[in-house]
This record gives C-alpha cells, structure tokens and sequence, in this order.
C-alpha cells in the first residue's frame, strides 16, 4: 500500500522570529507501511505519563485497559494488536458532536529542553475509518508550566477528505510538526500540552472541530462538527540529533545497528 503525504504551514506561534512552523502527513497500513517516520525510541516524552487536564472527557467506554490510555501515547510502539489502545472518547452530545477538545494531556520534560520535531501516530487495526485522522491543538511552557503558548493548530487532513475501503483506505496516520527553516523546532521547552479533538460524524470524513469558522484557520468547512474521536497511538518529541534510538519495522535501530526484536 503507498502512503500519502500532505504538507502544509499551520498557524502558529513559533519560539523564534521569522521561524516557520510546517506540519506534514502521511498515511500508512496496519504495519505503518506508507509513513514517513517510525515510532521514535527513546525521545523526549518516552515512558512519561501525562497529566489530564481540566475539560478532559476521559476515555471511550471500551477502552478500558490502563495499558491502552495515557502509557499507550508515550511507550514506544504501536497497538500490537489491541484494538482499543489510544481509543478517546466520543463527544456525541445526542449527535451534535462538540468544538471542544476531548483529550487535554500534559507533559512535564523535568527540565528545558530543545525539540527538534513533533510526531503524532494515529490509526485504527479494526478497519479503515476516519479514526486515523487526527486534529491537535499543540501548547508549549518554557517557564516551567506557569505560561503556556499555542505551537499551532494541526489538522492531519482536509475537511472533507474520505478513508474507507472505497476510498483513502488508510490504517494509520502521522503528522510531523518541524520548523521548516531551522533545525530546532522549540528551546528551552519544560512542558508541553496537547489537545486532541473529535475528527467525523461516522461517516468516515475529515471535519474541523468547529461548527462554523474555525478560529485557528479562520475558514469553515461547513461541515458539523464532528462526534467521532482517533485512537492516538504514540506522540514524539524529538531531541536534539545522536540522541535517541529509531523503532523500525521488524527491528530496534541502535547507532546505525539494526537489533532484531
């Protein structure tokens, strides 16, 4: 199966003047085949477990495993064939779906630190559904958690965009938030906070969280908004080049030596 991948510039306040914040996507099967990144060991966020923050809407009621909700974001690897691992909740509100997030987690990196990307891993082993499309609002501290400022505003692919077996077909999902000018995404990162959003209506297409303009974008889709919440796989923070170990297909990556597993 062949990967999509869709760039583009998302609105943002970045840490530098003049820097560029770009978020890319690509799609991918089961295996994440078709992705333009692997799963990163060892990164920022790996083996940290987040704190839930206020306006949270828990967990989808089959979801519930402790090993399926907020370890699944941060240990390293995919779903290994849990199908509800990373599942969030629905806010289907009697069908009016919900413009709010329904899964606000942060992350305290014990420390400033600098990121070179972002990766966010989303997708669905039960089938191919608008499950793998994921909308994230992305907030950031350098104070030690006492001021927060939006990297920007992040949606996986257009309103409108279709995966199903007549369509994209897609299993699994990555966005990559880079800085398209610098190596260095953020400095002097202590914490950082991300807010998941709902993406369809059961219908397997992209919609914007907003019902109407969408205050990030500035656009509207004309689409309601949606009721139907990713399952969230893995996200990623990158450090600085040399100092962590890639998780590939088949294999854990080690200085440039691939480590069967």
């Amino acid at each position: 199966m062949k990967g999509t991948l869709i760039v583009c510039v998302a609105l943002a306040v970045a840490s530098t003047a003049g820097a560029a914040v770009t978020s890319s996507t690509s799609h991918g099967d089961k295996d994440f085949v078709g992705l333009a990144q692997p799963i990163a060991a060892g990164d920022l966020l790996s083996g940290l477990i987040g704190s839930e923050q206020a306006g949270d809407i828990g967990w989808h009621g089959v979801n519930t495993a402790a090993e399926d909700q907020l370890p699944a974001f941060t240990d390293d690897h995919g779903p290994n064939g849990r199908p509800f691992y990373g599942l969030l909740n629905d806010p289907f509100n009697g069908g009016l779906g919900s413009d709010q997030p329904v899964k606000l987690v942060r992350y305290d990196l014990g420390g400033p630190k600098n990121i070179t990307e972002l990766r966010i891993f989303t997708g669905n082993i039960n089938g191919a559904d608008g499950r793998i499309f994921s909308t994230t609002v992305v907030k950031y501290s350098t104070d030690g958690g006492n001021i927060f400022q939006d990297l920007g505003y992040f949606q996986s692919d257009p309103s409108g965009t279709i995966n199903n077996a007549l369509a994209g077909n897609f299993f699994t999902t990555l966005v990559r938030i880079f800085d398209d000018q610098s190596p260095t995404l953020l400095s002097g990162v202590t914490h950082l906070q991300f807010n998941f959003y709902a993406v369809h209506r059961n219908n397997d297409t992209m919609h914007d969280p907003f019902d109407g303009v969408n205050p990030f974008t500035g656009g509207n889709d004309n689409l309601a908004s949606p009721f139907t919440s990713p399952l969230v796989y893995e996200i990623d923070a990158l450090p600085e080049p040399g100092t962590l170990a890639l998780l590939g297909l088949g294999g854990l990556l080690i200085r440039g030596r691939r480590r069967r597993t």
